[in-house]
């Protein structure tokens, strides 16, 4: 009898678009739940000296905002692409939107980086860990270069862990019509663009390059094929990114900060390393300005994202080219700032925070350990108790407030009072509120010194003294700062504008008039 071998039917293609359209819907649904909590109390806190740096130097022409950049340790990229927004004002919520788009883009990248390895759940509990980190959040809030930065290299990642998952194709060359050119693309221009923005990306280059190493090693791979591509690649990048650090480099030694620009950075402590892990892969509240701890809602989130990230581990034993490449993204950042902080301190937070990405796609991946059925109700309760534990975070007090200050000194300040400041910050800090009220604290009406003081005092008129933290490193110390005072006298008035500013007000003609 004539055998007829059976037609296959269109399911599998129907089926394959019908996924595409899931996962579509779900990496837009994270990135609005993503960017609806950075949107959420955007304009909430003051800016912070960084912040009002960005102000300053993308307000400049372009060649003198390059020239500070670069004198500063910055690249001009960044402040380059806010200069476009700053005719149209420099409101806390314009300026800080375009972080809060990049930080909600990364946890939809998050997401289809977890669904490209272990399924859609993982890639929905990868972007919820990432949506609801409280210091993801802090730095989608603010006018600074770390979130366009992480976004770049999620993409990067997300075109390397394309190459993990097929070495083979990988491994063609890059003409070849079958070689894996998407994914070369986008590791390569997310990489050139994310070392062309922050100096912190140049990590990335390392734990990349590291991790094409064990690429290179799969059964699959041709592995001098592949190392070719990854030496075209990263020579291309090395091409375009080498002058721009080069003319930093001379900036800085021109100015005469190569050895003090970077002294800002606290020396390592286990307790500051501790709480900084805590803060970046475990869902700790943190002011990442004045480093205080700030208790979750949930008190056992961070037990809860260890036990996903030991599950995605487990998981990943299975796809040992995409773990080298995934523990690689979170362990060399670490490690090297540990490492060059012997020498010189370089630990922040904000440099770790592009290896958030790697470490929670791990964590999502746990949950594809789990029966299946129930994925997606448990990465919905985990995600809805990540979300509970941010909700403090809005009500934390994160930034120094400065704002606060402006409006008790205005009064003074319009009355053609002297202030007296701890650190020359202080007017720049002020002068952003007052200015709002169409007030300014001019130089002249301002010093540092108390001997500037003690006459004003002498010539019967009144001193605000104000003390406040404007950095992340302050020169002066309350103690040093209210003993280097103490010659003024008592104050006549003493007033706190939330937890880092202290203003105090010394009039002669009230203590005359005292009763003695």
């Amino acid at each position: 009898m004539r055998m007829t071998a059976a037609r296959s039917v269109p399911l599998p293609v129907v089926s394959r678009v019908g996924d595409r359209y899931v996962a579509m819907a779900g990496t837009f649904a994270i990135f609005a739940i993503a960017f609806a909590v950075r949107l959420h109390g955007l304009d909430f806190k003051p800016y912070w000296m960084d912040e009002i740096t960005t102000i300053r130097r993308a307000s400049q022409p372009f060649p003198t905002m390059v020239s500070d950049s670069l004198t500063f340790h910055h690249l001009p990229t960044y402040f380059f692409l806010i200069s476009w927004l700053v005719p149209f004002g420099v409101g806390e919520t314009l300026l800080r939107l375009p972080s809060a788009l990049c930080g909600a883009l990364t946890c939809s990248v998050a997401t289809g980086i977890g669904r490209a390895v272990g399924g859609a759940p993982a890639g929905l509990l990868a972007g919820l860990f990432l949506a609801f980190s409280p210091l993801q959040v802090n730095f989608g809030q603010e006018a600074r270069p770390p979130a366009l930065v992480v976004l770049l290299i999620a993409l990067a990642l997300h075109g390397l862990v394309e190459l993990a998952l097929d070495p083979k194709a990988a491994s063609l060359p890059l003409r070849d019509a079958g070689a894996s050119r998407r994914a070369w693309t986008t590791y390569f221009f997310a990489t050139l663009a994310a070392a062309n923005v922050l100096g912190a990306a140049l990590l990335w280059v390392l734990a990349a390059w590291l991790a094409m190493l064990f690429v290179a090693r799969h059964r699959d791979a041709n592995r001098t094929q592949f190392l070719r591509n990854s030496a075209l690649v990263h020579g291309v990048i090395a091409i375009l990114t080498i002058p721009g650090y080069v003319a930093m480099f001379f900036f800085v030694q021109a100015y005469g900060r190569l050895l003090t620009g970077l002294d800002w950075i606290l020396p390592v402590t286990l307790q500051r390393v501790g709480e900084d892990i805590a803060s970046v892969y475990l869902l700790q509240i943190s002011s990442p300005i004045s480093s205080r701890v700030f208790p979750g809602a949930v008190p056992f989130i961070s037990l809860v994202v260890a036990a996903f990230t030991a599950l995605g581990l487990l998981y990943l034993l299975r796809k040992r080219t995409v773990l080298a490449v995934l523990v690689l993204g979170v362990a060399v950042p670490p490690l090297a700032l540990l490492a060059i902080s012997i020498l010189l301190p370089m630990w922040q937070p904000r440099y770790l925070l592009w290896s958030a990405v790697p470490f929670f796609v791990v964590s999502g991946l746990g949950i594809a350990l789990l029966p299946r059925r129930m994925q997606v109700p448990i990465a919905a309760v985990v995600g809805a108790l990540a979300f509970v534990n941010l909700t403090p975070y809005y009500q934390i007090e994160a930034k120094p407030r400065w704002d606060l200050a402006a409006a008790s000194l205005q009064p003074g300040i319009e009355n053609h009072d002297l202030v007296l400041v701890a650190d020359v910050w202080v007017p720049r800090m002020m002068n952003v509120y007052l200015s709002r009220s169409g007030v300014v604290l001019p130089d002249s009406q301002w010093t540092s010194e108390v001997d500037v003081a003690m006459t004003r005092l002498a010539e019967h008129g009144r001193v605000w003294a104000v003390f406040g933290r404007v950095g992340q490193v302050d020169r002066e110390d309350l103690d040093s700062f209210l003993h280097r005072i103490s010659r003024l006298g008592s104050p006549a008035a003493e007033m706190r504008a939330g937890l880092d500013v202290m203003v105090l007000l010394f009039d002669a003609q009230a203590s005359s008039a005292a009763p003695q």
